[in-house]
């Protein structure tokens, strides 16, 4: 009995982890980052979001949201934290202003920026914090408009 639970924990593991195929719930990581910036701190978790224009999530990891309105810098979480890491692809775009999107590198912090028609795409750890993994999202000019990010589990 002992073998086969320790089967079935293996088997949805490597579903959970990415492994096979790629699908609609399981994308590939990014491959091609844009440019980050390195950072000691990050910007104060002060701001808002304004409408989420929709939220669409598949599988356990795989989260995209459109937010109407972004004023300042928001903490966004994903998931609870598990076994499986931090390890996250994400892409962020907007069609007016320009953001920000903040994860872990050591003990400091890098970000990748997106303009309209330039989205911003990296793959690394997201930052931990009361048992969610979350990234930052900023409105580097104080605002910004149909901001969208897709976060995934990326190994």
């Amino acid at each position: 009995m002992t073998a086969r639970a320790l089967s079935l924990v293996v088997a949805l593991a490597a579903i959970d982890l990415g492994c096979g195929e790629h699908t609609m719930a399981n994308p590939p990581p990014i491959t091609n980052p844009t440019p980050s910036t390195h950072v000691s701190s990050l910007p104060p978790s002060n701001g808002r979001q304004e409408g989420k224009g929709w939220e669409k999530t598949v599988g356990a990891f795989n989260i995209t949201t459109k937010i109407d309105k972004l004023v300042g810098s928001v903490t966004v979480p994903t998931v609870a934290e598990d076994l499986i890491g931090p390890m996250a692809s994400l892409e962020i775009t907007t069609e007016k202003g320009r953001i920000r999107a903040y994860i872990q590198d050591g003990k400091e912090y890098q970000y990748i920026e997106a303009t309209p028609g330039n989205p911003g795409r990296i793959r690394g750890h997201l930052l931990w914090s009361g048992g969610y993994y979350q990234f930052r999202l900023e409105a580097a000019d104080g605002e910004a408009e149909n901001v969208i990010y897709h976060v995934w589990r990326s190994r």
